[in-house]
C-alpha cells in the first residue's frame, strides 16, 4: 500500500516542532523503515525540501508569483489573511496552511475520494518540470492547481515548501545520513562515503534498504553523475588548522575561480558546478580543452576554473558563468 503524502507532511510537522536531534533521528529513521522501496528516494528528497534527487537537472521553474495566484484561486480567501498569517509566522508554508484552513471551498467526501501519495506527488512534480515550450506556463499552472486542490492544509504547507525549496524544519542532509544509518543498521561512515560517491542521500537510502551494507560498499563513481565535493572546514586561526593537519600542511595560492567537475566519456564532456548543476553550456572553452587534452576515454576531473583577461591576468569569477 502506497504511503500517503499526509504522513510525510505530519512527520515534517513533528520535525519542525522539536529541536532535539535524537528525537528527529528516531522519527525519520522509523519513517524510512516503513516505506516501500520506490518511495524512499522521493520521501528523503522531499523531507530535505528537494523536488528531485540532488544530481537531477530537472527544475520546476515556478515563481512565488505564480504559486500565490494559484493559491488565491483555490482558497478564495482574501489575501490579507495570508499577509497577516505570514507576518505572524514568517513562513510561507505555514501561512499557506492557515489560508487553506480558512478556505471557502468545502471538499465533498465521496466513495472515490483519492488521497495524495508520496509517489503521486513525485509524478506531479516531474510532469510540471517536463512541461516546456509554447503554452507551458498555463499547463504548469493547471498541474499545480490540480495538485494543491487535492491537498489538505498541512499537505499544502509542505507542497509549497517543496516548490520553493525551503523546508526550515532543522533537519539537514547530515542528519539524514544518520537517519539512514540508524534505519537500516549500517555504519555511518559507509553511508557517508556512499552519499559522497553518488551524490544523493535518497538513492543511498534506497540501496541501503534493498541491499544493505554490501550494496553501499559496491557503489562506485559514474560518469555524468556529479559527485559531492569535499569542502573546506573553518578554523579559528592558522595555528588551529596546522594542529589539525598534524603539522603536515601544504600551501598554495587561492585564485578567484569557480570550482567544477569535468566528466568525460569519449568525446562527450559535461561540466558541473559545486552545487552539482550542469553548467556545460557556460564553459565551451573548457569543454574543448578537455576533449583535446584528456586522452583517456572515461574520466572525472575536479578543480578550479579561472577566467583571465587578454594579458593573462585573473578576472573575478563572476565573469565565468
Amino acid at each position: 500500500m502506497e504511503t500517503p503524502f499526509q504522513a510525510l507532511a505530519e512527520l515534517c510537522e513533528k520535525l519542525e516542532a522539536t529541536n532535539k536531534r535524537l528525537a528527529m533521528l528516531d522519527l525519520v529513521a522509523e519513517f524510512l523503515k516503513s516505506l516501500e522501496t520506490r518511495e524512499i528516494e522521493p520521501a528523503a528528497s522531499m523531507i530535505l525540501g528537494r523536488s528531485f534527487p540532488k544530481w537531477s537537472q530537472q527544475t520546476l521553474e515556478v515563481s512565488w508569483a505564480t504559486l500565490s495566484e494559484i493559491i488565491k484561486r483555490i482558497t478564495r480567501v482574501e489575501w490579507k489573511v495570508f499577509i497577516e498569517a505570514f507576518s505572524k509566522t514568517g513562513d510561507v508554508g505555514s501561512a499557506t496552511k492557515i489560508l487553506f484552513e480558512n478556505s471557502k471551498i468545502e471538499k465533498q467526501a465521496t466513495l472515490f475520494e483519492r488521497k495524495l501519495t508520496i509517489v503521486e506527488v513525485r509524478r506531479s512534480l516531474e510532469a510540471i518540470a517536463e512541461t516546456t515550450g509554447y503554452g507551458s506556463r498555463e499547463k504548469k499552472e493547471r498541474l499545480i492547481e490540480a495538485l494543491l486542490s487535492a491537498a489538505s492544509p498541512v499537505e499544502a504547507k509542505y507542497l509549497v515548501k517543496i516548490f520553493i525549496g525551503e523546508m526550515r524544519t532543522g533537519f539537514h542532509e547530515g542528519l539524514m545520513e544518520q537517519a539512514v544509518s540508524k534505519a537500516f543498521q549500517i555504519p555511518l561512515e559507509v553511508v557517508q562515503k556512499a552519499n559522497m560517491t553518488i551524490g544523493d542521500i535518497g538513492e543511498v537510502a534506497t540501496i541501503a534498504k534493498m541491499e544493505g551494507k554490501e550494496g553501499l560498499l559496491k557503489i562506485g563513481f559514474k560518469v555524468f553523475r556529479p559527485v559531492r565535493l569535499m569542502l573546506a572546514q573553518m578554523a579559528n586561526d592558522a595555528a588551529e588548522a596546522l594542529k589539525e593537519h598534524d603539522d603536515k600542511t601544504a600551501f598554495e595560492y587561492k585564485l578567484d575561480g569557480a570550482r567544477v567537475q569535468i566528466h568525460k566519456l569519449g568525446d562527450e564532456v559535461r561540466i558541473f558546478s559545486r552545487r552539482l548543476t550542469d553548467v556545460t553550456e557556460s564553459l565551451p572553452e573548457i569543454v574543448e580543452t578537455a576533449r583535446k587534452n584528456v586522452k583517456t576515454k572515461e574520466a572525472i576531473l575536479e578543480g578550479e576554473v579561472i577566467a583571465v583577461d587578454n594579458l593573462g591576468f585573473p578576472v573575478p569569477f563572476q565573469h565565468l558563468m
